[in-house]
Formats: C-alpha cells, structure tokens, sequence
C-alpha cells in the first residue's frame, strides 16, 4: 500500500488479495470488510470519528440528503458531499469535513484534478488546520488561525539535519505565511459555497502576514543565482537530454516547467533570427495572459539536434531518450537502439529535473573528491532564471528583462534582478 500524502484524509484501499477495504490511522491498517459496501463505508465513518477526522453523526446532519425521486440527480462533475443551492446546509459541519469538501471540489472541477497546483495548496491548507479538525466550522475565526500558525511556527521539518544540539529546524516564515493564505482560501470557498458564514470568513483576513523580525520565527534562505562555472561543471554527470534542458533553461531564462512541456508546434517565427516560444501552459495562463520566450540561435541548435526526423506534436526533451550512454565492443549505442525504462514519461516534471541535478551533483563531487577539489555547491533549476534574468539586467536593461521574464511588474522583476550595484559604485567613485 502506497505512503498517504501529507496532509490528505485518510481514504479506503482495495486490498488486491482479499478483495477488502483497508484504511491506515496513525500508521495502523485497519480492514473495512468487502471494498465498496455499505458495511465497509459505515466502518469507514466510525474510524474517522474514533481519530478525530469528523464529528459523530449524532451532531451532523446527513451530508447528502436523499432527493425526492421528482429531483433530477446533481452534475456528476460536482462532487456529491457538496449541497446544491436547493438543499439545506450541513448542520454543525467541521472543520475537518469542510476540508475534504474542499478537496472533493477541486478533484472534480480543476482541470487535473489531484495534480493541480491548487490541489497541492489544498493539501497544505488541510495538513495545518488537521489539529482543529473537529471543531465546528463556523466557529473557526481569527483566534483559530493565530493557533494554527502558533503550531505551524514550532513545527520541525523532519527531512533536514539536525544542530549541534540535536534540534531540528522549524518552518520558515515566507513558508509560513503561503500556508496561511492557503488556509484562509480554503475558508473563502466554504463561505462562497455556504457552507461557512460569509462574515466569518471574511474576518481571517484581519490576521496579516508574518514579517521578518517581529516573531521567533525562522528566515530562510532566499533563493538567488548560481555561478555559470558550476553549471558547466555539473553537465557532465547528467544524461545528454538533462543536460541539453539544463542549458536550454540557461540560455532562454525560462521557467524549468514551460521548458519541460515544449513541443516544437509552440515556436513561432521561426523565419527570423529570434524565434518565438508560446507556452500553452504557464504561471499566469489563469489570469488570461501570453507568454513569449524568446529563443536565440544557441538556444535555436539545441532544440535542432533534438527534433530532426520527430513530430511536430512531440515533446522536444522527453525522458524516453534520457538514458545513460552504453559502450559496445566497437563503441556508443546508437540512441534508437537504447532501451529506457519501462516508467518513463512522455515529459520532464520540475520535480524530476530537480532530482537529476542533485544526482549529478553528487556524482560530480565524487569525482572531485578524489582528485582533491573542493565540492561543488547544490544548486536548483529555477536558479538559472535568476542568473539569466540578471545578466541581461547589466547588458540590456531592465526592460529586457522585465520581457523575457514576462513579469507585468518591475518589482517582480527586480526580485530575480536587483538593480546594479556596480554602476552604482563606478558613479560613487567618480562623483560621490
């Protein structure tokens, strides 16, 4: 059985050998009888409020209220748990229950359901406010969200390494301050739905953000460029399409996610000597924007050697033709004739782009460990944008940039390239 997510409500498993519904809590399974039967749905409801996941039924009121058989039967892309505008609302609903309602309506509604970047908020938002899951959704108000991030502030990140004093590091403030948000969204809904009073919901937002230096609560480090040399000298640990994407994202400035999902039919203008990539999918594309990347002749090349004789529809790096290089006896294995593995994609997740640097990384100061250099620093993707963004700053402007980034603001452009401060030194030395 698959590792829950953090954060998600625990959810009935068919078990494959005995046919049964299985559920863990707290790292125990318990078995639910026959997968999909009242029985086991009716168990299912009895562990949930045995481990504080909803109310006893006694306090709630039917979370769908069997229609007359004269009503028409609701949308079957809206989620069932979720009144329709006939219907009553929920007496006495929870918290812990107006956030798998909330999960349930994005699962069913946002276009990739579960993969959805909202989803993923989503998740966020229920994993801080599990610790107040029984308590009546219409009493959660501004208190409420102080607690939850009182709790979110002492909470160790279990993945990192322990102090001298055998303390863990605890949650950053920006990190903090995302969840929050995502907390009261989630809130925002329920009193769009009804579910929640509105007036209630629309309090949260008297809890302002955390800023540096009024709590104890830990900065971390901002993100910023990575050195060009170090970049070149981790391409060679990586395979021949990573480290393609790698410098592709180096050149172009991109995002690591519009340069995964490229296809050759989104370049434009391909007759001239700048062409013109048009993302389908990208960070504001719900707002109603474009995004043009422009790509330069060295750019251009990459994408040439990784095209010819495929598709137009096809993805230009694909994980399929991401395999390690394989000597023969009479040389290299000709790319057609290398085998990947059976769970490659048909593209490249950020995620996963992200673990093939760390990966090189670590083979790269293997390597250099034993010829006595010192380690090369890890480094992320997404810092390539910020050593792009930044050299065309100094060389063309921050209007350039603020283009290539495709940010509508110059403050949003001035986080990934801070205004020059060499200029400004070389006028203070001859004028100040």
């Amino acid at each position: 059985m698959g590792r829950r997510g953090g954060g998600t409500l625990p959810q009935v498993r068919r078990h494959e050998g005995t046919g049964q519904g299985r559920v863990r809590f707290n790292d125990r399974t318990f078995y639910v009888g026959r997968y999909g039967s009242p029985e086991a749905a009716a168990r299912y409801i009895e562990l949930m409020v045995e481990h504080g996941f909803m109310a006893a039924p006694s306090r709630v009121a039917p979370m769908t209220p069997t229609p007359e058989p004269a009503q028409p039967e609701p949308p079957a892309s809206r989620p069932a748990d979720l009144p329709r505008g006939d219907e009553p609302v929920p007496v006495g609903l929870t918290v812990g229950e107006v956030c798998r309602m909330h999960l349930l309506d994005i699962e069913a509604n946002v276009p990739g359901g579960q993969r959805s970047g909202k989803y993923t908020k989503a998740l966020a938002a229920t994993r801080a406010v599990r610790p107040l899951a029984t308590m009546p959704a219409a009493e959660f108000g501004t208190r409420a969200m102080i607690d939850v991030r009182r709790r979110l502030i002492d909470t160790p990140v279990t993945n990192r390494k322990a102090d001298e004093k055998g303390n863990l590091p605890t949650l950053c403030r920006r990190y903090i301050n995302e969840v929050m948000g995502h907390v009261r969204r989630m809130f925002e809904w329920a009193g769009a739905q009804e579910l929640i009073p509105g007036e209630r919901a629309a309090t949260l937002k008297l809890v302002k953000p955390l800023r540096e230096g009024e709590t104890n609560a830990r900065e971390g480090k901002r993100r910023t460029s990575v050195r060009p040399s170090v970049v070149k000298a981790t391409l060679p640990y990586m395979t021949q399409e990573v480290a393609d994407l790698i410098w592709f994202i180096r050149l172009t400035g991109c995002r690591p996610s519009e340069a995964a999902r490229m296809r050759l039919c989104r370049l434009f203008d391909r007759e001239k000597p700048v062409w013109r990539y048009v993302p389908k999918k990208h960070k504001t594309a719900h707002k109603g924007k474009s995004r043009h990347v422009p790509v330069g002749p060295q750019a251009q090349a990459i994408l040439l050697s990784h095209t010819a004789g495929r598709s137009d529809r096809d993805y230009v790096f694909t994980p399929k033709r991401s395999v390690p290089a394989r000597k023969a006896k009479d040389g290299v294995i000709p790319m057609e004739q290398r085998c990947p593995t059976a769970h490659a994609g048909e593209w490249f997740t950020k995620d996963g782009i992200r673990q093939a640097v760390i990966r090189a990384i670590r083979k790269a100061n293997k390597a250099r460990a034993c010829q006595g250099l010192e380690p090369l620093p890890f480094w992320t993707p997404y810092q390539l944008r910020y050593t792009r963004l930044r050299e065309i700053r100094k060389r063309g402007g921050q209007e350039a940039a603020q283009a290539t980034a495709g940010h509508s603001r110059a403050t949003m452009t001035d986080h990934y390239a801070p205004a020059n401060w060499g200029r400004a030194a070389q006028f203070a030395a001859k004028h100040g």
